[in-house]
């Protein structure tokens, strides 16, 4: 024990690891690396954005888009969103005029369609389609003056949100909002 340990009445217990038994030294080491793969399992994985539906990850970029401008998160309606969806495909499968298929348009009735028996005050709709990423759509919704009203809306509490990828790799999306 050195001077300091002594002054401040710190002392250190002698072991010696080759004393203990076997069997003591097998059940130290079970359960350290029990408690390191406990650890490692409740960590967060990096690839974990990389695996997201591209639904998933449109409605995790209208929230950041909210949340970045101050606009509380909008929470998903699951069941809404199979909705969304079906309009998604809808617009990808409808012929374009120019001898294709794919065309933009909005919900003709959203209050029949989406809203039936959901109390509801307000109500807008974002239609896209892109061959690029979730983030140059949002990127894109945020840069027009009437989807930006849409998604920065504090009065929608509820998102609805639909994505297809057609054939030709195109992914169409919907994302309705509701409040």
């Amino acid at each position: 024990m050195d001077r300091y340990q002594r002054q401040v009445g710190i002392t250190r217990k002698k072991t010696n690891i080759m004393r203990q038994s076997p069997r003591t030294a097998l059940t130290r080491i079970a359960l350290a690396a029990t408690f390191l793969t406990a650890f490692t399992a409740l960590a967060p994985s990096v690839a974990h954005a990389s695996t997201l539906t591209p639904r998933a990850r449109m409605y995790q970029a209208t929230n950041n888009s909210r949340l970045n401008n101050g606009v509380y998160k909008a929470y998903i309606h699951y069941k809404m969103s199979y909705l969304a969806r079906q309009h998604s495909i809808k617009m990808a499968n409808t012929p374009n005029g120019s001898g294709g298929l794919g065309k933009l348009f909005h919900t003709s009735n959203p209050a029949a369609y989406y809203l039936k028996g959901v109390n509801w005050s307000t109500w807008g709709e974002n239609v896209g389609v892109t061959g690029g990423t979730i983030a140059g759509i949002e990127d894109a919704f945020m840069k027009s003056p009437d989807h930006r009203a849409n998604i920065l809306n504090g009065r929608f509490s509820r998102v609805a949100v639909g994505t297809y990828r057609d054939a030709n790799g195109y992914l169409w999306v919907t994302v309705f909002f509701y409040g």
